[in-house]
């Protein structure tokens, strides 16, 4: 209930008559989130991922990789893993990353308990007008829920409807125009069977130089979910450049499909996160000289999100969301009011959201410290700490986002922290640059490219920052962002 039809119909029947089949990959789990009226099922998707039964025994593996990172950082002189890894990022010590934190969340705390009573509020009118009892609770399974219920009541956004103005192939064709407009670039196609492939839906394509026609590499787009393939967003890097080629990048993500009746539609969060995760595969194409062909030019993981999350922007601006929506049955753009609502509507719940990356980003340095946990029960002791003392969020019973907090177990271990660093700089990169000059200025774009892009992991990431900015950097657009000044 509350759910679209398109989405019941979709999973209908699959495995057994009049019953729906889902699974627990983002195209399921977050429409069952932010629209099922139905609190239950609702908190039984949200278990099947993080409650006690969920994914075997990845908390035990979870232990066993903290402590062996824990060892390596003792055998190197640290003490602990996270204060090694901050000394190789942006960030230059775990002291700069805690103050980093604490900072933002003391001036968060305010804004955030508001939002927190708002979606509160919104929920017991909410369950006076279904008639069930109101638990006085903004339980882990409401917040998605009564985020979106709060954009549908206060604001006139509806996400379903909404959608409807975003289908798939014309959001992919208008932003990879948009990115060739921006950055000076031609994208070429190759044609089906004359390139090496692992999936007759992945897509590849030639990147070439505007201006000399001198190809820079090659992208592949591999965009629907399906049985064993990676189960979020992100791009991987299959061939480095060097100076007899350029670089080959890959992007997966797990957008819906089309159906025979009707087209792929995108949530306008999913229209983000296109434009976020293509962010990256520019930055790693665009990347020049010879030293950005070795192992060792890899940009520090506070800084790696900041050009993806800089081109977030564009799809909050009002003459790119002119081109990149198209009703998918009457080619109208998206109405003016709607348009204007969305934007409106950008950073509601901003400070709520940002808690709970600090919670995650807590929870990570925590988890990789001086004394890590060292059993599954002190991994859940450390969880039912921290979640509710910062996201404001009571954790349920057995429930740990580490068993499917992907990021930790990766390249991200003692960096997520990084997300929200990187939104400094890309904030004050889009208020500083193309806010004030354009943000389809080429001239713009062309400096981006070059003294951003272009020095891919080499040399100091402060001074291409300078250059581009014409000063050093500073948190002031960021925190404006956040409703924070």
């Amino acid at each position: 209930q509350g759910c679209s039809r398109d989405f019941i119909q979709d999973r209908l029947g699959k495995d057994e008559k009049g019953k729906c089949t889902i699974t627990l990959k983002y195209p399921d789990i977050i429409p069952i989130g932010q629209t099922c009226e139905i609190a239950e099922t609702r908190r039984a998707v949200a278990e099947a991922r993080e409650g006690p039964n969920a994914y075997k025994n990845n908390l035990e593996l979870v232990v066993q990789g903290i402590t062996l990172r824990k060892k390596i950082a003792t055998l190197l002189g640290f003490q602990s893993w996270a204060e090694f890894i901050c000394t190789k990022r942006m960030s230059g010590s775990y002291q700069t990353v805690d103050k980093f934190l604490t900072n933002l969340q003391t001036k968060l705390e305010e804004s955030g308990k508001k939002d927190h009573e708002t979606l509160l509020k919104l929920k017991e009118d909410h369950c006076k007008n279904l008639g069930v009892d109101f638990d006085g609770i903004l339980n882990a399974w409401d917040t998605g829920f009564y985020g979106d219920r709060l954009l549908v009541t206060k604001y006139g956004v509806d996400a379903e409807k909404i959608k409807e103005y975003f289908p798939l192939d014309h959001v992919v064709e208008t932003t990879l125009d948009i990115y060739q407009e921006l950055l000076s670039l031609i994208f070429e196609e190759l044609p089906k069977g004359t390139y090496w492939t692992w999936h007759k839906e992945a897509r590849c394509f030639q990147v070439k130089d505007k201006e000399s026609g001198s190809p820079i590499g090659y992208f592949y787009l591999d965009l629907h979910p399906r049985q064993g393939k990676y189960g979020h967003a992100a791009i991987f890097h299959l061939v480095k450049r060097t100076a007899s080629h350029g670089a080959v990048d890959c992007m997966l993500c797990n957008l819906p499909a089309s159906t025979p009746d009707k087209p792929s539609l995108l949530r306008h969060q999913n229209v983000v996160t296109f434009f976020h995760e293509f962010g990256h595969i520019m930055h790693a194409i665009c990347t020049e000289g010879i030293g950005n062909s070795t192992r060792l030019a890899k940009c520090p993981r506070d800084f790696v999100e900041a050009p993806s999350q800089m081109l977030e922007n564009w799809v909050w601006q009002k003459q790119v969301l002119e081109r990149l929506a198209k009703h998918y049955q009457t080619n109208e753009s998206l109405p003016d009011k709607t348009l204007e609502s969305m934007i409106r509507a950008k950073h509601v719940n901003v400070a709520f959201s940002s808690l709970r990356q600090i919670y995650l980003s807590r929870l990570d340095l925590e988890i990789h410290g001086p004394n890590p946990p060292t059993t599954v029960e002190e991994i859940q002791a450390l969880v039912d700490r921290l979640r509710p003392s910062i996201s404001l969020v009571e954790n349920p019973p057995g429930w740990a986002t580490l068993r499917t907090f992907a990021h930790l177990m990766n390249q991200y271990s003692a960096s997520y922290y990084g997300y929200m660093w990187a939104e400094v700089l890309s904030a004050d990169m889009f208020a500083t640059r193309f806010e004030k000059e354009g943000v389809m200025n080429p001239k713009v774009g062309m400096d981006y490219r070059k003294m951003i892009l272009a020095p891919g992991g080499t040399h100091n990431l402060n001074d291409h920052l300078t250059k581009f900015l014409g000063r050093s950097t500073n948190n002031e657009a960021f925190l404006k962002s956040r409703g924070i000044l």
